[in-house]
């Protein structure tokens, strides 16, 4: 029980520290020459006051988790069941191998399904946006892989079986992408955040969510994304295969939004099938995307059947 209040501790302390330092990190961005890095300074001062709140939000989860796992007692992630991989390169090449599939079946398909519409001048776009595409999806991927499946698959792990560790740890993958914050339309110097703004856009989560079929269907691409990677995780022993594949989906996923918008009208037009992209075009939505991840997933077993599974430690849930 003390472990769970002090996970609780835990995340109060990530979204109030969060919320009140974005404004900070606002004004300091604000401040930096736009020019600098090649114009890279000047693309993040433009952009809307809750991107600033969901990435201050990321970098207090990750400050704040060391002292959260020294207060466990846990001394490294090997207690999660993650352990030193001998062939870093080779599961990363193979799990980038099963994200390249996943976007060489989705992202044709869905160009010519007719619901999205090319961009005019689209190769010019894509490559001028190429470095920022790959850094993007490699931070995001090696970020999210590392709280969801390598601490939240541990902690459930630590507390119950593998299969229903990997259901509710992919649950809350699913439903944490829709605690969203809406669009602040607070962007650029005319128009500076308060101290508290970052707490009135935490009042906000959730209160963007879409229609409920679209929600749906998003909702199941993200789980059945979620028991992909955290198969990947156990099997492997260590992050280095999630990663590749969840880099490669965002790549893909990315480029597709460059070179395309989403057209069809009413939205769900072509439902089941495929729906507006979700969680700023992060998350696809339908059959398609199902049929997609699925077939990766058979090439996911088909690649590391023959990984020996890493025991697990001790548990820590007893405390």
């Amino acid at each position: 029980m003390r472990s769970l209040g002090k996970i609780f501790l835990y995340l109060v302390v990530v979204l109030l520290g969060g919320a009140l330092v974005a404004p900070l990190v606002w004004h300091l961005i604000q401040g930096i020459p736009s020019g600098w890095f090649g114009g890279f300074v000047g693309d993040i001062q433009r952009m809307p006051f809750h991107r600033y709140v969901s990435r201050s939000l990321q970098v207090a989860a990750l400050v704040f988790l060391w002292p959260l796992l020294r207060s466990l007692r846990i001394r490294s992630l090997e207690e999660f069941g993650l352990s030193r991989n001998s062939h870093p390169l080779r599961d990363l090449g193979a799990g980038m191998l099963c994200g390249l599939l996943c976007g060489l079946l989705l992202e044709p398909a869905l160009l010519l399904s007719g619901a999205f519409t090319m961009r005019y001048g689209y190769p010019h776009l894509i490559l001028h946006l190429l470095p920022k595409l790959i850094v993007t999806a490699a931070a995001v991927a090696a970020i999210e892989e590392f709280l969801f499946r390598g601490v939240l698959l541990g902690f459930f792990r630590q507390a119950m079986p593998s299969l229903p560790a990997i259901i509710f740890s992919s649950l809350v993958f699913a439903f944490v992408h829709f605690l969203n914050i809406p669009p602040s339309g607070m962007a650029g110097a005319a128009e500076a955040p308060s101290w508290w703004s970052g707490l009135h856009q935490l009042s906000t989560i959730g209160g963007a969510l879409p229609p409920w079929r679209i929600l749906i269907w998003s909702l199941l691409t993200l789980f059945t994304a979620g028991v992909i990677l955290s198969w990947l995780t156990i099997r492997t022993g260590s992050l280095w295969a999630s990663i590749g594949l969840h880099g490669l989906f965002i790549f893909s996923q990315q480029a597709l939004n460059v070179v395309s918008g989403y057209t069809a009208l009413p939205q769900d037009k072509f439902l089941p099938l495929l729906g507006p992209p979700q969680c700023n075009g992060m998350v696809p939505v339908g059959l398609m995307p199902m049929v997609a991840l699925l077939l990766t997933g058979c090439l996911a077993i088909l690649l590391f059947r023959k990984c020996r599974q890493p025991l697990l430690h001790e548990k820590i849930f007893g405390n």
